[in-house]
Order: structure tokens, then C-alpha cells, then sequence
């Protein structure tokens, strides 16, 4: 068990009733999920610079009119351990229009682990048909009224 609080930035895109989330999965559940690009916030930085950053580092693009749409407190099991991170959750716009016709983007984690981002039908998320970490995605995503 960690016994540190992890504060994380992540980013969503939306795009034709679509959001851009990489694919995940749990060994010790045998379970595929989905999440928002985006990793740790570093000492001295904002939460909103780590966004930036973890979005350039990962799949190599620059995002532009980053807005949060929330923060989500999310205490986890993966495989077999368990967590606790705060998460800051913006939306933002890729600087560079060719991520949006982009079907599928290769990421790469920082400890050299790769994965695929895709693009996602948002009322599957919203219908809860994969489960979306961390907890709130889904609410965060509902139109505001």
C-alpha cells in the first residue's frame, strides 16, 4: 500500500460527440478501462502546466484553452494495490487540427510503457458501457444545464 497522496493533471479532448481516452487495463481485475491523457504534477508546477506537459510528453501534442471542468478525490485498487490521487480534470483543444482525424494516437508513458489513445463515443462513456477513471469523468462530461 502507498502511503503518499498522488496529485495528478489530466486532460479530455471532445470532438463530433467524441472524447479522446487511452486504454487501459488491470491485470488483477482481468478488466479494460478507459482514461484521460494526462500523470503526475511535479513539485513547483500548477496543475494546469502539468496538463500541458503530460499531454506533450505523451502523445506529442500542444493544447491550447485548457479549461477545468473539475477535481476528482480517487482512492483505487490496481492490480492488487491500492491508491489515492487528487485529480485536476481540464478540457482542452489540440493546437495541431490533424489530432482530430487521427482514429487511434500512440502514447508513451514516461517510464517507457506504451498505449493507445482513441477516440471514444461520448454516450458510451456517459452510459457507463467501459468503466472511466478516475471516478466524476462521466458527471464532468454531462452538458451543463
Amino acid at each position: 500500500m502507498s502511503a503518499a497522496i498522488r496529485a495528478k493533471a489530466v486532460c479530455l479532448f471532445r470532438h463530433n460527440g467524441k472524447v479522446l481516452l487511452a486504454e487501459g487495463y488491470d491485470p488483477a481485475k482481468d478488466q479494460n478501462y478507459l482514461i484521460p491523457v494526462g500523470g503526475g504534477i511535479e513539485f513547483g508546477e500548477t496543475s494546469l502546466q502539468a496538463a500541458e506537459r503530460e499531454v506533450k510528453e505523451e502523445i506529442g501534442a500542444d493544447v491550447t484553452s485548457l479549461e477545468l471542468l473539475g477535481v476528482s478525490e480517487n482512492l483505487f485498487t490496481f492490480d492488487g494495490r491500492t491508491g489515492h490521487e487528487i485529480v485536476f480534470v481540464y478540457q482542452g483543444r489540440f493546437v495541431d487540427q490533424g489530432f482530430y482525424r487521427k482514429t487511434h494516437i500512440d502514447g508513451i508513458e514516461t517510464n517507457g510503457v506504451e498505449f493507445v489513445v482513441k477516440w471514444v463515443e461520448e454516450s458510451e462513456v456517459l452510459a457507463g458501457k467501459i468503466p472511466i477513471y478516475p471516478d466524476g469523468i462521466s458527471e464532468m462530461l454531462q452538458p451543463k444545464e
